[in-house]
């Protein structure tokens, strides 16, 4: 097979390996999260309101919890908070050590790129715009998600101790409040997980293969097939049939 048609591993086994370990810690986080939240599903105290939460009270279903009990749920939720912080440890290493951040982080136009890639994925814009290995929408959520990570991990450490910690749960408005943003970012990075897999699995599913044995196939890539939203599942748009020149009148 042609260099042209088949380039070289697009990722690196070990950014596959923290890939991989952190979706699956990530998961058993966020469901031994909502085992723990379950104890008290509220973020008021009790007789008290809170502004900025409408389902004070409602219990996260079960099959949405991880963990037989609250006990076990806690040994759960700090054990993958360290083999989130290792993996990703050695994952912030490596693409630092190898140049990868370059192709991560936003650059003048990104916006404007972003911008034209959601059009794109709305089927306003006919062609799909050039990129490099990662394109502006894809860049700004790997800027943003370490973002709303880093503002999980910070809130968490506040009501895991909120008295010899006293200083950070107050920067944070109180332990209320930092529950709530441990809460709410959580939530936003679940969303910005479920957008990602939403967009690889109807727009480009070959990079989860990608993802999976690190090869990449420049001829199965989104801009060679000018590939499409939902892979099908909405109607293409048909273009427009030529005028007919007209005829010269007699």
């Amino acid at each position: 097979m042609s260099a042209s048609r088949h380039a070289g591993p697009r990722h690196h086994w070990i950014v596959r390996a923290t890939h991989w370990i952190n979706a699956v810690a990530f998961t058993i986080m966020v469901g031994s999260g909502l085992r723990i939240f379950n104890a008290y599903p509220a973020f008021a105290r009790k007789g008290e309101q809170f502004c900025c939460y409408p389902f004070e009270g409602m219990r996260v279903p079960a099959w949405l919890t991880f963990g037989a009990w609250l006990g076990g749920a806690r040994h759960w939720h700090f054990a993958m908070m360290w083999v989130l912080v290792i993996t990703g440890l050695i994952y912030v290493g490596f693409i630092y050590l190898h140049g990868e951040w370059r192709d991560l982080v936003p650059r003048r136009g990104d916006a404007r790129d972003a911008w034209q890639m959601v059009r794109f994925y709305l089927f306003v814009r006919k062609d799909h715009p050039p990129h490099g290995k990662h394109n502006a929408l894809q860049k700004t959520t790997y800027f943003v998600m370490p973002v709303v990570a880093a503002l999980i991990v910070v809130s968490g450490i506040a009501i895991w101790k909120p008295v010899s910690l006293g200083w950070l749960t107050n920067l944070l408005g109180g332990y209320v409040w930092a529950r709530y943003w441990h809460f709410t970012s959580m939530l936003a990075l679940v969303a910005l997980s479920l957008v990602h897999v939403f967009m690889v699995l109807t727009v480009d599913p070959y990079s989860l293969r990608s993802m999976i044995t690190g090869g990449h196939s420049e001829r199965l890539s989104p801009i060679a097939r000018n590939a499409r939203p939902l892979l099908g599942l909405l109607p293409r748009r048909q273009p427009a049939a030529p005028i007919p020149p007209k005829e010269p009148s007699a």
